[in-house]
């Protein structure tokens, strides 16, 4: 039903649009601004700054919960942990020993077993699917409980950098908002329940900027969000332009996308104030979010973090790591020890941080396991945005490699990009891959978004063998 209305609101006039998108945005918020969504808030603005001991008895007591209900009502789960000779009393007496028993739940696995992986004890409030960045989206069944705490979570993390609830705020993700071949503005919508402007982000081209930039300083948001990537480009487009924004939003927090320092530079310079990091997931991953003195913490109340290295072993300070997550925000599809494929880099010690949250930190979130480019010669390879720094005349680019030693660099260049910029790039991506690699560099017109208008950055199209 959800993909007929999706199809019906692409083809319709924009007042139509207005119209259906309005009655949806309502009926969200009464689903979301319940009573139970305000118990969960003031829950979770407590443990913030609760002491490490009431975390953990919070983390142990819901850990139980989500063990004990897969136990009895999902049929994936009940088949795995009677297998394993495990009883309903030592779940409750030591959910961390059972929770390491269990095996790792992996994407496919996830894919191809969600109806019974399902809880059947809640009752079914929404279904979902994820982006699909394989071109193949996955479902994901809901409760209203789930959709609740996940929202007051999102809520919390809004609250602990200044911002109060429906704030006037500018979201940029991959909806279509209007139909990609709308040559003039308006290239976003109002959500009026939210104070909610949705602006598009498949129409950010040089013809169409300038009228972005003007809304903005219509519209005058508290608060940005969303792709880093579609953030960064009205920047840098601000900034080139020496265009005068008329308002200073509170805050920027952006989702979905690994965040690169350059855009952080780009987007801090423009707006004039700070870009904050959050991780979660449309599948109900545990949340990692930025505190205001610019760690990323670890929301314990939201899950339990595991960090596996690439040999399948606990991995170590100043690592990057696969994230293996058990989630307390989806009640409804219970992920269990569920290898999300995304990965992070470990803190080098464990340390306290000054914003008052006692939940441990890592260092960055780095992304998708598959955006980790891997050569014999250097391993694993993070942060590629760092072989452009200083680079003129890149407007973007994408590396993909495609083989172990086979690497494409797609670049939408300008008139300040010539061959001696081109022979330091390549110098730049030798320096971090390695010199056993044959590089291609080519020159685009465009780069076209990936699933659900995400720019991917990066990305590595083949699976490494650890064991050859």
């Amino acid at each position: 039903m959800a993909k007929i209305v999706e199809k019906i609101y692409r083809y319709l006039p924009y007042p139509f649009k207005f119209i259906l998108l309005n009655i949806k945005g309502y009926q969200n918020s009464k689903k979301r601004y319940t009573k139970a969504f305000y118990e969960y808030l003031e829950e979770y603005n407590t443990l913030w700054a609760a002491d490490t001991a009431t975390i953990q008895k919070y983390q142990s007591k819901k850990l139980a919960m989500v063990l004990y209900e897969a136990y009895l009502y999902s049929d994936w789960y009940s088949a795995i942990m009677k297998k394993l000779k495990i009883k309903e009393d030592e779940i409750q007496k030591d959910p961390f020993l059972i929770l390491a028993k269990m095996p790792i739940l992996t994407k496919s696995e996830r894919k191809q077993n969600a109806d019974s992986i399902v809880n059947t004890k809640r009752k079914l409030a929404g279904v979902g699917y994820t982006s699909g960045t394989s071109g193949s989206p996955t479902i994901n069944y809901l409760d209203l409980e789930s959709i609740n705490r996940s929202f007051a979570l999102w809520r919390r993390f809004h609250n602990t950098i200044g911002i109060g609830l429906k704030v006037k705020q500018v979201r940029f993700s991959g909806r279509l908002m209007v139909r990609p071949e709308t040559k003039k503005p308006p290239f976003w919508m109002y959500n009026r329940s939210e104070r909610q402007l949705l602006m598009s982000t498949y129409h950010l081209t040089d013809a169409n900027l300038p009228e972005y930039a003007k809304k903005l300083n219509t519209f005058k948001p508290v608060l940005l969000d969303g792709y880093p990537s579609a953030i960064y480009v009205i920047s840098k487009f601000i900034n080139e332009n020496n265009i005068k924004l008329v308002f200073n939003p509170k805050a920027i927090a952006v989702t979905a996308e690994t965040l690169y320092d350059y855009q952080r530079t780009e987007i801090e310079r423009a707006f004039n104030c700070h870009v904050y990091n959050q991780y979660a997931s449309s599948e109900g991953s545990p949340f990692i979010t930025e505190c205001t003195k610019g760690n990323l913490h670890l929301n314990l109340d939201s899950g339990v973090f595991e960090f596996i290295n690439n040999a399948g072993k606990p991995a170590k300070p100043n690592e990057i790591a696969q994230l293996v997550v058990t989630s307390f925000t989806n009640l409804k599809t219970p992920l269990i020890r569920y290898n999300i494929e995304d990965t992070v880099l470990l803190a080098t010690e464990d340390k306290v941080c000054s914003c008052g949250c006692q939940m441990p930190m890592i260092e960055k979130l780095t992304g998708r396991e598959d955006d980790m480019l891997w050569t014999k010669e250097k391993g694993y390879v993070g942060r590629m945005d760092t072989a452009y720094k200083s680079l003129k005349g890149i407007v973007k680019g994408q590396i993909i490699q495609k083989a172990e030693n086979t690497v494409l660099v797609n670049l939408i260049t300008n008139h300040e990009f010539d061959t001696g910029i081109e022979k330091e790039l390549l110098q730049n991506l030798k320096d971090r891959l390695g010199e056993k690699v044959d590089y291609t560099i080519n020159k685009v017109d465009k780069i076209p978004l990936g699933a659900n208008g995400k720019f991917v950055a990066v990305k590595r199209k083949f699976r490494i063998d650890f064991n050859n």
